[in-house]
């Protein structure tokens, strides 16, 4: 999979979030967050950030025979409808996994546990995110929803309009939608009817 590099094609949302406008009525996406993990011509990888399980993360972990090493009490998010027995890890830390993917600058994701050693575990150290299950969307059917208005497109980014990549892991889950709005200067409870959102973003 490859990244269009002509926007008549493809504008791409990879590493964008994605905010579920107030009339996406999908239960899966109600005024989700989405953080789009990749975007390209073949279609487009996701995980939902705000929607918190009553799981806790070392429970998850326990079962799968590794040893949580970040806060006792946090819980997982549930970070889509498809395989939601998978897990994926967002961090800002190489050093219990040295081959986590970069997302952006200071953004790693773990996508698969398996070269995880039990005497290490998860977490330790820096900023982690722990969710089951991911977004996806087939050839065009992203940029169709945003065609129609479904999401707003909010651009992640160290300086100008945007979140950091540091809010992206620390955020409260409950206020994330409307931060990561305001952080391009729309008022959520101006958001019913907002058209435009379909326009280019930023290329990745």
């Amino acid at each position: 999979m490859h990244e269009s590099s002509d926007i008549g094609v493809t504008t791409s949302l990879t590493r964008h979030l994605l905010c579920a406008v107030p009339q996406l009525v999908d239960p899966n996406f109600v005024r989700s967050v989405v953080l789009v993990v990749e975007h390209n011509d073949e279609g487009a990888f996701g995980l939902v950030l705000n929607n918190t399980l009553p799981t806790r993360v070392s429970e998850v972990t326990e079962s799968l025979g590794l040893e949580w090493r970040g806060p006792e009490d946090q819980q997982v998010r549930l970070g889509g409808p498809v395989e939601p027995v998978r897990g994926f890890v967002l961090h800002d830390s190489l050093n219990w996994d040295p081959l986590a993917e970069p997302v952006c600058e200071g953004l790693l994701l773990t996508a698969t546990l398996d070269a995880i050693s039990p005497e290490v575990g998860i977490g330790g150290e820096g900023r982690i995110l722990f969710t089951l299950g991911y977004a996806g969307w087939g050839k065009g059917q992203i940029e169709e929803e945003m065609t129609s208005g479904s999401w707003v497109a909010v651009p992640i980014c160290e300086d100008g309009v945007g979140v950091s990549a540091q809010w992206v892991l620390e955020a409260s889950p409950e206020s994330m939608w409307q931060e990561a709005l305001a952080a391009i200067g729309i008022d959520p409870a101006r958001l019913v009817g907002h058209r435009g959102i379909g326009e280019p973003v930023a290329k990745a």
